[in-house]
């Protein structure tokens, strides 16, 4: 029989045990209401109060790792730290690179070339080509065979000081110098470059060493090509592969009076210029083509009616800057625009800085030019871009048989080939 309301004959104990269930159960009426009942002659609390909390468990096993979240905004870049002081002289290996090297009088040996540049730094420099390498080194010094990937050792000359500066290292030993007066640096064999490291020997052994030689290979298109010079440097130049057979390479260009010519010996020596239009290739770029075998000259000259004109000679040579840039010209051998540079023969190289004509004031001033004068010119094509017909005299890109001294051609053109 239920409770809360209904009837049940109990014993006085089981009556007892109810009214204290009953007393309970109104006790927590308001926060735990419930059921009691009898099932099988005993009480069952059929719905009660929750039990106290248990012990803790144990702690679980960690979780697999959540994936990374993605990046925030960049931050605001930070101000400019103050300028740091002037380090010394690096003395770990530089990266490799194809970085030009200053040209003078070295010796051979095998592949490889040294030849004594400028001061840097208070420090001689010597300059090794042909195998991916430049030294920068003081005095004198004396080394033995090295080729691992750090500084060179070896021992100081007496009273000298610093070790060398490796600029470009990759395959080369260094037999002994001193002062610059003599280097012999015979190229290792069985030595592997650096991986990813590019080695200028190799490509010089393999590379064309003139434009003609690339017309040969194959090359059929003018434009910018990379030689290699006698000393394995390699230079971009300008190869006409369709005037009279092809294979010249452009050592001046004259198109429309966007560059100035009226330059320094600096600016000569080193060349000027840009590949779009107008440039001198560089005095000293000029005698390295030049100074080995025997190299035919072409000028090229369009007026402003786009009248054609050339002259050829057999040989052209330049000298180095020691010998002023001297003009070593051979025969002339034809051409509808006349000779006008044979009188220019053995001249040596002027320039507004420089006055080595033979005239008593300065040709180059007076003529606004650069070239090889004498006293003065029957030739000027690093003049003025006069445009023509023009008044003052002898100051244009002149060319006196072709149209005068008074007459700056459009377009000019100097350039070389191995006969």
């Amino acid at each position: 029989m239920g409770l809360c309301g209904a009837t049940l004959a109990l014993g006085p104990g089981q009556l007892l045990l109810l009214l204290t269930f009953k007393a309970l159960a109104a006790q927590t009426a308001d926060t735990c209401p419930g059921r009691l009942g009898l099932e099988a002659d005993k009480l069952t609390v059929l719905r009660g109060c929750p039990g106290l909390p248990g012990a803790q468990g144990p702690k679980g096993e960690a979780g697999a790792d959540g994936r990374n979240g993605d990046p925030g905004p960049s931050g605001v870049p930070g101000k400019a730290g103050p300028p740091g002081p002037k380090g010394n002289s690096p003395k770990s290996m530089e990266s490799p690179g194809r970085t030009p090297h200053p040209r003078g009088q070295g010796e051979r040996r095998g592949m490889s070339r040294v030849s004594q540049g400028p001061q840097e730094g208070g420090q001689r420099v010597l300059w090794l080509t042909g195998s991916g390498m430049s030294l920068s080194c003081p005095r004198c010094y004396s080394a033995s065979r090295e080729h691992s990937q750090g500084l060179p050792r070896g021992q100081a000359g007496p009273g000298w000081g610093t070790s060398l500066l490796w600029k470009h290292l990759e395959r080369a030993s260094i037999s002994a110098w001193c002062g610059g007066t003599r280097v012999a640096v015979p190229p290792l064999t069985g030595v592997s470059s650096p991986p990813g490291a590019s080695w200028e020997a190799e490509r010089c052994d393999t590379g064309p060493r003139s434009c003609r030689e690339m017309r040969t290979r194959g090359h059929t298109l003018s434009g910018w090509h990379t030689i290699y010079l006698p000393d394995c440097q390699p230079l971009t130049v300008l190869c006409d592969m369709d005037t009279d057979g092809g294979g010249w390479t452009v050592i001046q260009r004259r198109v429309d009076g966007s560059v100035d010519f009226y330059r320094d010996w600096a600016a000569y020596k080193q060349g000027f210029g840009s590949q779009l239009g107008e440039f001198w290739l560089g005095n000293d770029h000029i005698h390295a083509l030049t100074a080995q075998g025997t190299n035919e000259l072409r000028v090229d000259l369009v007026d402003f009616q786009d009248t054609r004109h050339f002259a050829k000679y057999q040989s052209f040579r330049v000298g180095s800057e020691a010998e002023k840039y001297q003009l070593i010209l051979g025969a002339f051998v034809g051409g509808n625009a006349g000779d006008s540079l044979t009188a220019h023969n053995s001249s040596l190289f002027s320039t507004k800085d420089q006055d080595n004509d033979g005239h008593t004031g300065s040709c180059a001033q007076v003529y606004q030019g650069a070239w090889w004068y004498y006293n003065c010119h029957v030739s000027n094509l690093n003049g003025r871009y006069l445009g023509g017909p023009h008044e003052s005299y002898a100051k244009g890109i002149n060319w006196k048989s072709g149209k005068g001294h008074n007459y700056s051609y459009k377009v000019a053109e100097m350039k070389v080939r191995p006969a």
